[in-house]
């Protein structure tokens, strides 16, 4: 079951330039280590090409040549396509564009194919159009984001857990949707809005990595291509889900005019230097001094880093006044909650007043 309000709070945070979620404290996107782990498809291979010019008449000679089907079930096919919930669905999310057919015509060459780039580039594609107003649909696996959702933000929404999965199921099988919420889009906002630094998992795969290995090339820095899309991929961004202190990001790259050819030559210098340059982290979600006010500076998003101070005050023991400030939150937060005009709200709302909330 897709949650569409909570989908859609996490694609207003998109910002297609540099293919992250910009939140309240800080940027955080979908890796290729949370595609590998959460859906057990590799993220090593070549970008594939699929046919563009795929008319009507060539997907239905496709379908009857590669699938077997007669020329009126491959029409029909076409018109009534039933492929269902995959990496590549389109907006209706039960349909998939024909010309992926090409690329299952010799089976034997599909385990050479970086599937997790693929499916990370038809996402990161879809959001960036999701973002735009007039869109009333998003394609892509939604369920991987749900997942991936699920996986760093436990305290956002409620999922059932059935606990690990044997090692050769992807670990996305783990969880089911348990309700969706009444006024999804608007209490999923205030959710968001009021996350604390706390309230995310940034490395949720840590007791797991003896059946979901980390996949060093996670750690790549570029450009992906799928198909004629390529979108930048920017780890640097999101060290924090690394492991890493995060630190101020450099500026998007240019497309270099072969990404084929970056992503098969420099891909271990590239990982080489992500390891060199980026220190790992003394304790969950460190930054740098200089990275909240260079977020808050550079995001548009009015509620950023509001709720998170320094990385040294993070890392000390709450004072008394870190105490009255995060009571305070907490309060805002459980006002957020909890239903107006009933008892617990009308509570909430008089110890508010004591902290002049």
């Amino acid at each position: 079951m897709v949650d569409v309000g909570l989908i859609s709070t996490f694609v207003e945070r998109w910002h297609r330039e540099t293919n992250s979620f910009h939140l309240p404290f800080g940027e955080m996107t979908i890796t290729l280590d949370d595609v590998a782990t959460l859906l057990h498809i590799s993220p090593h291979g070549k970008f594939f090409d699929a046919h563009v010019n795929m008319n009507t008449n060539n997907a239905a000679r496709a379908t009857h040549e590669y699938l077997g089907a007669t020329w009126e079930e491959s029409l029909a096919e076409i018109n009534f396509n039933k492929f269902g919930n995959t990496i590549f669905a389109d907006k209706t999310h039960t349909r998939v564009e024909a010309k992926y057919i090409s690329l299952f015509i010799d089976l034997d060459r599909c385990r050479y194919y970086s599937w997790a780039a693929a499916a990370l580039v038809f996402l990161y594609d879809n959001m960036g159009d999701g973002v735009v107003h007039d869109t009333r649909q998003l394609g892509g696996y939604k369920i991987l984001l749900q997942c991936w959702i699920y996986e760093h933000f436990p305290r956002i929404c409620k999922r059932r857990d059935r606990g690990a999965v044997p090692a050769h199921l992807p670990r996305a099988c783990r969880w089911i949707a348990k309700h969706v919420v009444e006024s999804g889009l608007v209490t999923y906002r205030q959710r968001l809005d009021a996350l604390l630094l706390e309230d995310v998992v940034f490395t949720p795969y840590d007791d797991d990595r003896a059946n979901h290995p980390f996949e060093d090339i996670s750690m790549f820095s570029g450009y992906l291509r799928c198909g004629g899309v390529s979108v930048p991929y920017l780890p640097e961004r999101c060290l924090r889900q690394f492991g890493r202190i995060q630190c101020i990001p450099p500026d998007v790259p240019p497309r270099p005019p072969s990404v084929d050819w970056v992503w098969q030559t420099t891909m271990q210098s590239s990982v080489s230097v992500f390891r060199r340059l980026y220190h790992v982290a003394s304790f969950p979600g460190e930054v740098t001094e200089d990275y909240y006010p260079w977020y808050i500076s550079s995001s548009d998003h009015p509620s950023s880093a509001a709720h998170v101070g320094t990385s040294s005050a993070a890392h000390a023991g709450p004072s008394s006044s870190d105490r009255d400030c995060r009571t305070i939150e907490l309060v805002r937060r459980a006002i957020n909650l909890v239903e107006p005009f009933s008892e617990i709200h009308e509570i909430l709302s008089e110890l508010s007043l004591m902290y002049d909330v």
